[in-house]
């Protein structure tokens, strides 16, 4: 604690010190003398103006190019899907009626063999009541 308040009193004598032996500073702002009147400046703005508006043309015109080549591509896409879609619709109605064929056969294939094993079991139950009596 006693460091702290020497420290305080340190730096105020200092401070007092040294602002007695500072010289005084005085800074002329140079922009006071300048005469801006006779600047023209639509004339020294001109060329920049011009690139300004340039830049924007050109600005323009990219976003006018990209919104016309994706409007193309779009365009590219619809094609490409409508005939996917027209080639789809052609093969619907031949895939359905090749499913339905392999489904009849397979379900004639199916009741012929059940059919079958209930006639051997017929005629085993029938073999084994004859047998029996």
């Amino acid at each position: 604690m006693p460091h702290t308040v020497a420290r305080t009193v340190l730096a105020k004598v200092s401070t007092r010190c040294y602002g007695n032996h500072m010289p005084k500073l005085q800074l002329n702002n140079p922009l006071t003398s300048l005469d801006l009147t006779s600047v023209d400046l639509r004339k020294n703005l001109a060329p920049v103006a011009k690139v300004a508006r340039d830049a924007a043309y050109v600005a323009v015109g990219v976003g006018v190019i990209a919104a016309q080549r994706v409007s193309a591509r779009r365009y590219d896409v619809q094609q490409r899907v409508n005939k996917l879609q027209e080639r789809v619709n052609d093969m619907v109605p031949r895939v359905r009626d090749e499913a339905q064929a392999t489904a009849q056969r397979v379900i004639d294939e199916a009741t012929s063999k059940v059919r079958s094993v209930v006639e051997r079991r017929k005629n085993v139950a029938a073999a084994s009541d004859t047998t029996v009596a």
